[in-house]
């Protein structure tokens, strides 16, 4: 349930309206030029800020910054005026759980996601990602951080691609390896625990419980968050006895285990599910992405270039969705943080709109629509330390997306983006 509360609509005089919003005359009345031309207000509109609603309020942006939050009195005067009734403005999303190739970051954004942390990828061919990340330009792209190269074996998970890359072989220095890694602009550190071939569920080489417990410590003391790829509960029990920052899938091999939970409990892990993924292993039909994708809300939004991820094939099929959605409710009624995030940029799940699938499915999964939007917002920026963004709040980065209707009741309504802006200048869809 969200936590809301009812506006007075009473109309109240511009200074008292001004008054409210603590920053908006110091704001608009700045030296900045550029600052007072492209300040506007989102008007008369619901508003999800990351953890609670407000039934009807203004934002207020400028200089790609929230200005201010106004919850009573009218609309402040002399601003550009986005109506926002029968809307509601939410933060921009973030995905915690992508793959990029390139420096075109353009799909997400085109559907609210407006920060993306991929999970492996060259670390050279994103171009000045970080110094976007801390600007306040407007740009087309989403923000990004990124794992780099990730850490796994001769033989093992990610490997055989045709793609060269640091390995961990025996006798690697781990702290020498992981330092590496973020000499090469890596965020996070992400570790492939996949003893089995997804494919044909042969075994293959897999990081020791050794290994991963050192790889986990000495990206702890570089200070990077050390991530987990495993889609089974034996080797997610390895990821969180090492300590892991958190799990980047949700394992659907068996319902998650008393100690699984307890395990997560005690390290204070998350949880980023991907359901996307396991409904895209599932069936070739993929019906959760089709309701979404074939929807006249979204579709004629979607690129060819997205197209083409979610019409490409996996090539097998297997179950996989009613256990992992079984597992997200018993992980979040234990309290483990539950972040959203898709996979996109691989088959079957294309940047952007495949979000608005994995929030339909975290719903079916038993999170209310609130839940699922924190999972997307709130809780992800919180756990990787992101202070500029993931509410609406004065001050915060003015990523915003309206949306008609009301998600906070009815998941589904963010099929119908309205508007989106990044760092406050608005996202040509």
């Amino acid at each position: 349930m969200c936590l809301s509360h009812v506006v007075p609509t009473s109309a109240v005089s511009r200074r008292t309206a001004l008054a409210a919003g603590l920053a908006v005359p110091v704001a608009l009345a700045g030296t900045e030029a550029t600052a007072a031309q492209d300040a506007f207000v989102v008007a008369n509109v619901r508003i999800f800020d990351g953890k609670r609603v407000i039934d009807r309020g203004h934002v207020v942006v400028s200089a790609g910054r929230i200005v201010s939050v106004l919850d009573r009195g009218g609309v402040p005067a002399g601003l550009r005026v986005h109506d926002g009734r029968g809307k509601t403005l939410v933060p921009g999303f973030i995905d915690g759980h992508v793959h990029h190739t390139d420096a075109n970051r353009t799909d997400a954004p085109r559907f609210g996601v407006t920060t993306e942390l991929d999970m492996v990828s060259d670390p050279t061919v994103h171009g000045r990602f970080k110094q976007q990340r801390r600007s306040y330009a407007a740009t087309a792209n989403s923000d990004l951080w990124t794992a780099g190269w990730w850490a796994t074996v001769p033989g093992g998970h990610g490997t055989g691609t045709g793609t060269v890359f640091p390995l961990v072989e025996p006798g690697t220095d781990l702290a020498e390896f992981v330092a590496a890694r973020r000499s090469e602009g890596s965020d996070h550190l992400k570790l492939a625990l996949e003893d089995r071939n997804l494919a044909t569920q042969e075994q293959i080489p897999v990081l020791t419980a050794e290994q991963t417990t050192k790889l986990v410590a000495a990206a702890r003391k570089l200070g990077m968050p050390a991530v987990a790829h495993a889609t089974a509960q034996r080797m997610a029990q390895v990821g969180l006895r090492a300590g892991v920052t958190g799990l980047v899938h949700l394992f659907a091999d068996e319902v998650v285990s008393d100690e699984t939970v307890a395990l997560a409990r005690r390290t204070g892990a998350f949880v980023n599910p991907t359901l996307t993924l396991w409904s895209a292993f599932e069936s070739a039909a993929n019906p959760a992405t089709n309701a979404v994708v074939k929807d006249q809300r979204v579709a004629p939004y979607i690129s060819a270039r997205q197209r083409a991820f979610l019409d490409a094939p996996w090539g097998f099929e297997r179950p996989g969705l009613a256990t992992a959605s079984r597992n997200v409710k018993i992980l979040h009624d234990a309290g483990v943080p539950i972040t959203a995030g898709t996979d996109s940029g691989i088959p079957g799940i294309a940047h952007g709109v495949s979000l608005l699938v994995e929030l339909e499915l975290l719903v079916r999964a038993g999170l209310t629509p609130c839940e699922a939007l924190t999972a997307a917002t709130t809780t992800p920026a919180s756990i990787y330390g992101f202070a500029d963004r993931g509410r609406i709040r004065q001050g915060l980065r003015a990523d915003l997306v309206l949306v008609d209707g009301d998600p906070t009741k009815d998941i589904t309504a963010l099929r119908g983006v309205a508007e989106v802006w990044k760092n406050g200048a608005p996202i040509t869809r």
